[in-house]
């Protein structure tokens, strides 16, 4: 019996090893139980978000079991209350620093909430219920019930939770750069995946354009302290960069190293160039548009915009103006100056070679007004590559057209800079006209032919002088020492040689025209050639009409100058305080009266001038004809060059040595080819090829900048 009332001892197996896949719902079970217990408060997204960043090791640990949750977490909507929002930012800078597999799909939901979403609709009243309201409205007296917001006060209401939306995202994504700084890499490529398409509406555009911008104001923050990091580690001082963001500019004191703008600067503003371009080609222009010298009676300084009479504005247009508009507003509120850099290079990428680019261009238009050697460096960029024989003619002709538009338009320039680009555009054209003239001494060319070897490059250039002189002929001569310097430019020589370019079919009838009327004005060319070249012009457009298009467009209409008159509206102010206007060659003109007037103040003396030193009364028509390349160019006073070095003309004084006005004499006979026979008008004429005289330059100094 005590055997059996004693109380038997039995031995308890010890619990099994927990596996790994029990682990791993043991794990998840604690999950969904905590966020159970939050989902029963009041706010259970927000209590989820805040419990969430306890279990990122249990994510971490299998993310393909979570992937779900994951998922979830990544398609979060900034358009919601702002505890849910700073939850979620706490949750994904966690995510972030946990793992690096986090970094992407937070990039680049950062970047799909950058970009606009649609008004959600109104919640739409059930039919059954409208029935039951209006039952009830019969047996029951139901006071009035005001109505809803309207559709204005909707929008309204709509933008605002919009833009502080796109506020949060930038809150949470520069948090993420300051925590995860190499992150900067990877963003670009979001950006670009994400670029609205240049269809959807230009609020859309808009939206994106302007988070951009705002994004590189931060950005460049970060890029700079990776940068000083990295210099310093490289020259051993890494013990001065301080590791607080906010002390990034100290340490770019310390290493002597000036702050550098981000790298994503640079990349966004040629994404958003790129993307001006694409709506700028699209833009149709009407014919009354595209004449040359008319078309400045469409805008003036005071011109501002009707928002009731923007019905008949091309879509593209507008949408065109407004991104316009806020890009000039970003490069007005960072005016550094790598954003010229940065632009001349998108320039050069994307809208040089653009065929008949409209507006985007006016961004490196303005950008150049200040300082100074930003003017000189684009000019000297555009005459080295439009008097450079190795370049594709395509882009010399582009930036032959571009460096007379701006020269002509850019107010700001001065009149040194435009005697520069004069002086090296005709001594190129006079170094040509020397190589033609000897390879066409044996062999002359017909009258009242157009060379068929002529290079149109040279012509174009010829076409571009005129068209500067068309715009600032009375501003250049308004001194003694700009008239002579203008008249010396060999004008008779260049008009009436053997390349004969008012009669080629690339100079404009309208450009060869009113530089006509300047030029006998002025007094320019000499009364023999003008009345010739009248001739000659005449003729030319006969054949002209009768090689037309049945359309009525001519091959003249390919011509174009890229900074003609700005016309969109809006962004209008930023260009027309800038902006030069053409007016005719008539002294009649009010506008023209007093500038004529002194210049024939000029003129006259020149005349008596050149008559009192003169011992024959051809030496007049010997100086219209000399060639510029033939080095006897002497200093005039008052800041003009005439005949003289290129260390002279230069608008900044620097010389590098490597100027040589006897360049055309050396290269002529490297570039006098055998005769090649060509068939005009039935006959058969000997003439040789010719070249372009090759210009061995290394920089933008070779030609005085």
């Amino acid at each position: 019996m005590d055997t059996a009332m004693a109380p038997q001892s039995t031995s308890i197996p010890p619990p099994a090893p927990a596996t790994a896949d029990e682990d791993v719902l043991a794990g998840m079970y604690s999950l969904v139980q905590t966020a159970l217990d939050y989902k029963l408060k009041v706010d259970y997204t927000q209590q989820l978000y805040l419990v969430l960043p306890r279990c990122i090791s249990t994510l971490t640990k299998d993310m393909d079991a979570y992937h779900e949750l994951v998922h979830r977490i990544y398609t979060f909507d900034f358009l919601t209350t702002m505890p849910v929002i700073e939850a979620y930012i706490r949750l994904i800078t966690h995510l972030v620093t946990a793992h690096t597999s986090f970094l992407q799909p937070t990039i680049h939901m950062l970047v799909r909430n950058l970009q606009r979403v649609p008004r959600p609709a109104p919640v739409s009243v059930s039919p059954l219920a409208v029935q039951i309201k209006s039952t009830l409205s019969r047996r029951v007296s139901i006071p009035a019930i005001h109505a809803g917001p309207s559709e204005a006060d909707l929008n309204a209401e709509f933008e605002v939770a919009l833009q502080q939306r796109f506020a949060a995202v930038h809150v949470a994504f520069e948090k993420v750069l300051q925590l995860v700084p190499a992150s900067i890499h990877h963003v670009f490529h979001c950006l670009c995946d994400y670029y609205p398409h240049k269809r959807l509406e230009t609020p859309i555009q808009l939206s994106y354009l302007n988070n951009l911008f705002q994004l590189t104001t931060y950005a460049k923050v970060i890029q700079m302290f990776l940068a000083v990091v990295f210099e310093s580690s490289m020259r051993g001082l890494l013990g001065q960069v301080v590791t607080a963001r906010d002390s990034t500019v100290t340490a770019c004191r310390a290493l002597s190293t000036p702050a550098v703008p981000c790298g994503l600067q640079e990349r966004v503003l040629g994404l958003v160039v790129e993307k001006l371009v694409a709506i700028d080609v699209e833009i149709k222009l009407d014919t009354a548009e595209e004449d040359v010298f008319t078309m400045d009676d469409f805008l003036d300084d005071d011109t501002c915009v009707d928002p009731e009479n923007m019905k008949g504005v091309d879509e593209m247009a507008d949408k065109l103006d407004h991104l316009m508009l806020a890009t000039f507003t970003y490069l007005e509120a960072h005016d550094h100056p790598r954003l010229f850099s940065f632009l001349l290079k998108s320039f050069d990428q994307s809208i040089l070679n653009t065929h008949r680019s409209k507006y985007p261009q006016f961004l490196l238009f303005y950008v150049c007004k200040q300082p100074t050697e930003h003017q000189e460096l684009l000019l000297s960029q555009l005459i080295s590559v439009a008097l450079d024989a190795k370049v594709p003619p395509v882009t010399r002709l582009s930036c032959s057209s571009y460096l007379a538009s701006y020269v002509a338009r850019a107010k700001y320039l001065s009149m040194n800079a435009v005697k520069h680009t004069l002086f090296h555009v005709m001594r190129y054209i006079h170094g040509q006209i020397d190589v033609l003239e000897e390879t066409t001494a044996t062999t002359p060319i017909a009258v009242f032919s157009v060379p068929p070897t002529v290079d149109k490059c040279v012509v174009d250039l010829i076409q571009s002088a005129c068209y500067i002189v068309c715009f600032r002929g009375l501003e250049l001569c308004g001194t003694e020492a700009g008239y002579t310097f203008v008249r010396s430019l060999g004008w008779t020589r260049v008009l009436t040689s053997a390349i004969h370019p008012m009669r080629h079919a690339a100079f404009h009838a309208a450009v060869a025209s009113e530089f006509m009327n300047v030029a006998e004005l002025l007094g320019l060319v000499s009364d023999d050639a003008i009345e010739s070249l009248w001739e000659g012009m005449k003729q030319t457009s006969a054949k002209t009409l009768e090689r037309s298009h049945p359309n009525g467009a001519s091959s003249t209409s390919m011509c174009f100058f890229p900074f003609d008159p700005y016309l969109l509206r809006r962004s209008f102010r930023f260009i027309g305080p800038l902006y030069l206007y053409w007016k005719h060659a008539d002294p009649t003109f009010s506008g023209n009266s007093e500038a004529f007037a002194l210049a024939q103040t000029h003129m006259k003396a020149y005349e008596a001038q050149e008559n009192g030193d003169s011992e024959s009364g051809d030496d007049d028509d010997e100086d219209d004809n000399v060639s510029m390349t033939s080095g006897s160019y002497v200093s005039v006073g008052g800041g003009s060059f005439v005949r003289s070095s290129m260390s002279e003309m230069s608008v900044v004084g620097s010389f590098t040595g490597s100027e040589d006005f006897d360049f055309g004499g050396r290269h002529a006979h490297q570039h006098a080819a055998p005769g090649s026979h060509l068939i005009e008008g039935g006959e058969e004429v000997s003439v040789r090829v010719f070249k372009s005289t090759s210009l061995h330059y290394h920089d933008e100094e070779e030609f005085g900048f």
